[in-house]
């Protein structure tokens, strides 16, 4: 695995938003509906969803850092066939919902910080994967970055 500079940037940026998420901030509340908060939980559920079932697709190949393992193979199966970053994707689900649902414009603005950094993240990971396997442009074409291409 190649750890350079960028990749263990982007990871410990991760880290951090990860914890500012956590942190029991109160502040910057938002109005929620109940039928909403309820329904942002049930999004939020499948968020997970979409994370470990991607993880466990990935087994041995799960890596925090962007570059490929080197004895990576190209998973386009499972959730991989809707989208290219699926655990980024679950991750992105269940932090905008939960922050709706605990009606948190903190989390929120956490959350827009994950979409922003895993943009990036991507972006360079997406470089390394398509130096690593030919296929992979072709897989760039048919399947979305983060959530099922439309048309």
């Amino acid at each position: 695995m190649q750890n350079d500079k960028k990749g263990v940037t982007y990871v410990l940026i991760q880290f951090i938003l990860f914890v500012l998420y956590v942190l029991p901030i109160y502040e910057l509340r938002i109005f929620c509906f109940s039928s909403i908060r309820y329904l942002s939980l049930i999004v939020t559920i499948l968020g997970g969803i979409i994370i470990f079932g991607s993880i466990f697709r990935l087994r041995n190949q799960l890596s925090p850092f962007p570059a490929p393992l080197q004895d990576g193979i190209l998973i386009q199966n499972g959730f991989f066939r809707f989208s290219r970053h699926p655990i980024y994707s679950g991750i992105l689900i269940s932090c905008f919902f939960y922050a709706l649902y605990s009606c948190s414009g903190f989390k929120i603005i956490i959350s827009i910080g994950l979409l922003i950094l895993f943009y990036f993240k991507s972006s360079y990971e997406e470089k390394l994967l398509s130096r690593k396997y030919v296929e992979y442009n072709e897989y760039k074409k048919r399947v979305g970055r983060f959530f099922p291409k439309v048309f």
